[in-house]
């Protein structure tokens, strides 16, 4: 059976999704984190051709029929950094002398881009621990506005709303504010005695952007519930996420016309969010038609596999 490999190389962890040559989902897998700029170079890797050997492990999953395989990582946007992951791919088969698929790396905007509108044309904005507004042309002309990590952007990202979750309930702690619902929860889930017990955790060494990203979840626990504080801290992460999409019309008029896919866990797990990203959006006066992206991006990648396989095919 000929099949392809969709990956969404995450700093967390590596999603993977098979599919025929017509795009149909056959399976789906995970593993542990596979990007580059998250962890060294050869454990990222290592976990990918883990990933490989379970697979082709399975009799259905001959690595001879493998005709593609697309990853997508976050980050990854320099000619150098595609190379090295696509060698090691490459050298992953030839070395066990199975011939070696065509292999894509992309990064992963464009991949949700993919499994968001079914094409490569139009825009993606995706708040998860990061954030990044991605968008494509018809003419080919390729555009971002955010992606430049938690200490230069991320705005209305998980780690943007995490970071304003711990600096209100500071600022509630000081008086500044006033009392917020998001102490409560804090203190409940991490066993704290007094919010300032907050600054000895979060300036451990091991803690990095993940650890403050996680707080965004007890932040939409709270504006669900009706917290000012937290409702406050959404709205804006939502509005910082609409001027990053603002910024991509400005680079090309070809994006009024096309549809926006929206994607990534806030936007999964918080209405609230998506919500005000729309409203946000409106009362800039674009008119958007914004949809809500269903499929997961290793399902994107795993499209974009098979369009390289038949457009290879097509030119034979």
């Amino acid at each position: 059976m000929e099949y392809v490999l969709g990956f969404d190389g995450g700093g967390t962890k590596t999603e993977l999704i098979v599919t025929d040559l017509n795009g149909t989902e056959l399976l789906t897998d995970r593993g542990g984190a596979s990007n580059p700029k998250s962890l060294p170079f050869d454990s990222a890797m290592r976990h990918l051709t883990d990933m490989l050997d379970a697979l082709h492990g399975k009799a259905a999953y001959l690595p001879q029929q493998c005709r593609g395989i697309c990853i997508g990582m976050a980050g990854i946007y320099m000619e150098e950094e595609k190379r090295r992951v696509h060698e090691h791919l490459a050298r992953y088969y030839t070395s066990q002398g199975w011939p070696a698929p065509l292999i894509s790396i992309m990064n992963d905007a464009e991949i949700a881009l993919m499994a968001g509108v079914g094409d490569t044309q139009g825009m993606i904005a995706i708040a998860g621990t990061g954030s990044i507004v991605y968008g494509l042309t018809p003419s080919g002309n390729k555009y971002r506005t955010g992606g430049w990590g938690h200490l230069l952007g991320d705005h209305g990202s998980g780690y943007d709303i995490g970071l304003q979750t711990l600096q209100a309930i500071m600022l509630s702690y000081d008086g500044v504010l006033e009392p917020t619902l998001l102490t409560e929860l804090v203190l409940a889930a991490y066993g704290f005695e007094s919010p300032a017990d907050l600054r000895s955790y979060i300036y451990e060494p091991h803690i990095d952007k993940q650890h403050v990203a996680k707080f965004a979840e007890l932040c939409i626990q709270a504006a669900e519930a009706g917290d000012s504080a937290a409702r406050d801290i959404i709205g804006r992460a939502a509005s910082g996420l609409a001027d990053l999409t603002e910024a991509m019309l400005r680079k090309d008029e070809a994006f009024r016309r096309l549809p926006i896919a929206v994607t990534g866990s806030i936007f999964r797990h918080s209405p609230l969010f998506g919500e005000r990203y729309r409203e946000q959006l409106k009362a800039r006066g674009i008119e958007l038609e914004v949809v809500s992206s269903e499929r997961k991006p290793a399902y994107g990648a795993a499209l974009l596999a098979v369009r390289e396989w038949n457009n290879k095919s097509n030119s034979l």
